[in-house]
């Protein structure tokens, strides 16, 4: 187990949720080959339960099995307003860039953000879209989260930066579960970030940023 610095003071703790144990959210840390696991969270109030899935289906059908409020996931799930594919043969790529309001209005902050149609991001918003999709069409509702920006905010270290600091900042968070333990991957804490993203949607504590056009991207609203 790893220690928690009962010193640290969080913006925002479980207890100040509203909703309480009625929250239940689903996060998953997308990525962008079905070859390749992504993180995957239920979150029933404070306690979180975490896989690794790899295929569409099996994303699909564990989130269905858990009947969340709200999907949330790690990944965009949207285009920059005017393209109309992910790739660089697109024709408005010139004209319309690749990146969305929601990184333009992170950055102005000092969060980092990859813009989501680069190279590397590509097949990952073309995944996140098309998951978004089918979840939407079995009547969930799903947002975008960005799990590092929900980090900044909550006053806890990026994975790349301090991963057990994060999992502590988690449990001083006040979420509960086997996520200390070092089989967890980083990719499934992600995923229980996401789905905390998902409280703070389901409790109104949320702030949207976007545009209707491209869609929001949902942050933390405890800072605010």
């Amino acid at each position: 187990m790893i220690d928690i610095d009962r010193n640290k003071k969080l913006p925002f703790s479980f207890s100040d949720f509203t909703s309480g144990t009625f929250l239940n959210s689903v996060g998953i840390d997308l990525t962008g080959s079905e070859k390749k696991a992504s993180g995957w969270c239920a979150l029933r109030g404070d306690l979180a339960s975490t896989s690794r899935l790899y295929t569409n289906e099996d994303l699909i059908n564990q989130t269905v099995s858990a009947n969340p409020a709200v999907v949330s996931i790690d990944s965009p799930l949207s285009l920059p307003f005017g393209r109309l594919s992910v790739f660089d043969d697109d024709p408005g790529r010139a004209a319309f860039g690749i990146t969305r309001t929601c990184e333009r209005m992170m950055s102005k902050r000092g969060i980092r953000s990859y813009p989501p149609l680069i190279r590397s991001m590509q097949q990952l918003t073309l995944r996140g879209i098309k998951l978004a999709h089918i979840f939407r069409s079995l009547g969930y509702t799903v947002i975008e989260s960005f799990p590092g920006a929900a980090q900044d905010i909550l006053g806890i270290p990026r994975k790349q930066k301090d991963l057990p600091q994060l999992i502590n900042g988690l449990q001083q968070f006040g979420l509960k579960g086997n996520f200390s333990s070092e089989l967890t991957s980083h990719d499934e804490i992600d995923a229980i970030t996401a789905a905390l993203v998902g409280h703070f949607f389901t409790d109104n504590k949320y702030e949207a940023i976007g545009t209707l056009e491209e869609g929001y991207l949902i942050l933390p609203k405890c800072m605010y």
